[in-house]
């Protein structure tokens, strides 16, 4: 056994075992995806949209309750499409850069792939940035979440899976972004969206302590962070 086996072992040792769990791992998300991913996806309800590695399909069962329909998941393990398209997506067992490969240009409106990028190598990247870009609509957004390469906590993230490769800072996504034709770019980590509960004490005291960490940190290292959360996500636009 290769540790490229883990893949098909992921949908099991999250129990996920059928399309009820899905739809509680889209509603245990889902006020993540509301606060950071809603704002970059298209008005239009009717617009196309394809999650590229979409696992078990948990972001496809929460576009699908958001109201979106014009919706495709690509992912190489059989183990996570089987389950993935009980969402009512169109789902196929792929490689993401093979499947952007095989698409018509400007034919999606948005691009999503989360926790992909960590998987595969530069050269991967560099190529599903390429066909990102053609693929989508003039407008259209690529949005990622990765380990967050700015924050001195990635290692939390990054090293907690044996198939991860490699990660990215902020300046190191915008700058190979605008080398394969991206023209804006926006960055937002989970710090605060993430907090749940007692918001309104929560999230002023995270902000308070980022402050904070941020002046004591640039005082020891003279290094300034603006992201600080594990992972981050990012929204290209075309």
């Amino acid at each position: 056994m290769g540790y490229l086996d883990y893949y098909s072992y992921q949908a099991k040792a999250r129990g996920v075992h059928g399309l009820a769990d899905v739809q509680r791992a889209a509603r245990e998300k889902s006020y993540l995806y509301d606060r950071i991913v809603l704002r970059w996806l298209p008005a239009d309800r009717c617009a196309r949209i394809a999650e590229l590695a979409c696992g078990h399909g948990s972001f496809l069962a929460w576009l699908h309750e958001r109201q979106y329909r014009e919706l495709t998941g690509v992912d190489s393990s059989l183990e996570q499409i089987q389950l993935a398209q009980q969402t009512g997506a169109a789902v196929c067992q792929m490689d993401a850069n093979q499947w952007l490969e095989g698409q018509r240009d400007a034919s999606q409106q948005a691009i999503v792939a989360i926790d992909l990028i960590e998987h595969i190598s530069r050269d991967d990247f560099m190529e599903l940035l390429c066909g990102a870009h053609r693929v989508l609509a003039p407008g259209g957004r690529l949005i990622l979440r990765y380990p967050n390469g700015d924050s001195p906590l990635v290692g939390r993230n990054l090293f907690n899976d044996i198939t991860h490769i490699w990660t990215y800072t902020t300046n190191c996504v915008e700058t190979l972004g605008r080398m394969h034709g991206f023209l804006r770019f926006h960055f937002k980590d989970e710090s605060s969206a993430a907090i749940r509960d007692a918001r309104w004490l929560k999230v002023p005291l995270c902000k308070l302590s980022t402050a904070v960490l941020g002046l004591l940190f640039r005082a020891a290292t003279k290094e300034e962070v603006s992201y600080w959360s594990p992972n981050i996500w990012a929204a290209l636009e075309r």
